[in-house]
């Protein structure tokens, strides 16, 4: 079975973390025997053209990454310009499937990954008779940030599919309302082999674990208002937060006006440091006021860590019993200390956590699983 993967986001050579949710699905996708290729013209802003560095590395490029054929245009975006570079992007993307086929086959089943990669979808399926379902991850419609074209393009690009599929049951369940079209719950793949059980830590000291770009949907304030109010006057309890972003600088104002040197930002740190971080940690915490789905708290959860995140959208969908964590209200950082304590106060098995983390996340379950739904259309 040939599978084509068409996305507005890849990791590539100048967004080396750009959509990684999609490489780990093509990743798991790849060790079944299918073949698999990926399109996609990705935006690439004008702040990026001004390093020297990265003036050849736009354009076209097409490489192979573990059997699987990347074609892949950089395209330098105009400022402010959404809708035109929308339509510079579909003519580019027209080309780069024609010579994806030229040089490949016609795939038997196309998967659009976000309803703005979905035209280009649409248009071969005119002209080649090729199905295609849709996995949609955006939040531009969960949070009211959609331009009228938007609905405009996305209800054409979900009446073509042949199944909608959405991150989380509360992004399905509001994308159905929207749209008037049945959508399916269908989690994004995590790769849980990368992690494993913590040692348990028998000590009173407790660490608290946030990993989330630096930036107010994250809402970190919130979380650093919240645990300073839960344990202020105690020295057993250590609150890290890695990554970077725009809000550094506000966020570490923020901890030197509490005064309270049981918080620390810890910057952005690579795969391997934030795994060492999981296993030397206790619990994991997410404050974001939105989220489609949180890997992050697959992973900690694989770690075997129990988790705290709020009511923002995708981990009401993860977190499903009190055996793995959990919920609070979102921005509300008097419930969110309440919590905290809470989670301190409760016993979990981390066996537990890390087996239901792997038993519905990982590669190999939810690889077999869609492997199944394209053979049902294909």
């Amino acid at each position: 079975m040939h599978i084509l993967i068409i996305s507005r986001s890849y990791p590539n050579r100048i967004n080396y973390s750009s959509g990684n949710f999609v490489r780990n699905q093509v990743e798991a996708l790849a060790k079944h025997n299918l073949k698999i290729g990926v399109v996609g013209v990705y935006n690439i802003s004008i702040k990026e053209i001004r390093k020297p560095a990265n003036i050849k590395k736009f354009g076209f490029y097409k490489e192979k990454d573990k059997n699987v054929s990347l074609y892949s245009h950089l395209y330098p975006v105009l400022p402010k310009m959404h809708y035109l570079n929308y339509r510079i992007k579909f003519q580019i993307w027209k080309e780069l499937f024609e010579k994806y086929i030229n040089e490949n086959g016609k795939p038997d089943l196309i998967h659009v990954h976000t309803f703005e990669a979905g035209e280009i979808a649409i248009w071969a399926k005119e002209k080649y008779n090729i199905p295609y379902i849709v996995t949609e991850h955006t939040t531009l419609f969960f949070t009211n940030k959609a331009l009228k074209w938007h609905y405009t393009l996305a209800s054409k690009v979900y009446a073509n599919s042949t199944l909608n599929l959405a991150v989380s049951e509360a992004s399905a369940m509001d994308l159905k309302q929207r749209f008037d079209i049945d959508f399916k719950y269908f989690p994004n793949f995590v790769d849980t082999s990368l992690f494993t059980l913590k040692k348990l830590n028998i000590s009173k000291n407790k660490q608290f674990l946030n990993i989330a770009f630096l930036d107010p949907k994250k809402n970190q304030k919130m979380l650093i208002q919240a645990f300073d109010m839960a344990f202020k006057n105690s020295p057993d309890y250590h609150l890290k937060i890695i990554g970077s972003g725009t809000e550094k600088e506000k966020l570490q104002h923020l901890i030197n006006k509490l005064n309270n040197d049981n918080i620390e930002l810890l910057g952005y740190l690579p795969q391997k440091e934030i795994v060492n971080q999981l296993q030397s940690s206790d619990y994991f915490v997410l404050s974001s006021n939105y989220e489609t789905f949180g890997v992050v708290l697959i992973e900690a959860m694989s770690s075997g860590l129990p988790v705290l995140s709020t009511r923002c959208g995708g981990p009401e969908s993860i977190i499903v019993n009190e055996k793995l964590g959990l919920l609070s209200k979102t921005g509300d950082s008097v419930d969110f200390a309440d919590n905290l304590i809470k989670l301190t106060n409760s016993t979990f098995d981390s066996k537990y956590i890390r087996d239901y983390a792997n038993n519905n996340f990982s590669y190999e379950i939810l690889s077999k699983k869609l492997i199944q739904l394209y053979n049902s259309i294909v």
